[in-house]
């Protein structure tokens, strides 16, 4: 009979530890909030972006959609509601871009569609530079990814295209 209690309060204990577990779970606005923010890690739009020049860009970051500096922004999102962007990569006077973010600057607001398991986001795209907030599907939200599409339907581009591009973000350090 000891036996079997001792069975049951071990099995007990467990199922105590498990489900007290359950509750330290981060929230989705905990984890887009985290301290350090989020730095571009890939980027890529299908089918490929036509660029002003003629070229594809499938891959933003290694087919020159980007510059380096905007590659390596840093977006921080607080939890009032707020967007900022900062220069991860300092731009040398004669590599500035006029429309390069030099100092930490504030893009507007983001949200979730809703509280609890948001599917989209509206948040500011820093190196669209129209001010504009893109509604956004989130495809992963976790401690170490933040992997967004969005559908850009760009009527300055040459060919008139509809492009969705994912975005993947990884903490800054």
């Amino acid at each position: 009979m000891k036996k079997v209690l001792s069975v049951l309060a071990i099995a007990a204990l467990f199922v105590v530890s498990f489900s007290s577990c359950g509750g330290n779970e981060k929230t989705a606005t905990e984890l887009l909030t985290q301290k350090n923010g989020w730095v571009l890690s890939s980027a890529t739009s299908a089918p490929a972006y036509q660029m002003l020049d003629g070229s594809f860009a499938a891959d933003l970051i290694n087919d020159g959609y980007l510059y380096d500096f905007e590659a390596a922004y840093i977006i921080a999102f607080n939890e009032n509601g707020s967007e900022i962007v900062k220069p991860g990569k300092v731009v040398a006077a004669e590599d500035f871009d006029g429309d390069a973010y030099r100092a930490e600057t504030s893009l507007g607001n983001w949200s979730f569609d809703k509280t609890e398991n948001p599917e989209y986001i509206t948040l500011q795209i820093p190196f669209f530079y129209d001010e504009a907030a893109e509604y956004c599907q989130i495809l992963s939200l976790t401690e170490n990814e933040l992997r967004i599409k969005c559908t850009i339907n760009d009527d300055e581009n040459p060919a008139k295209q509809t492009c969705s591009f994912t975005l993947t973000y990884v903490p800054a350090k």
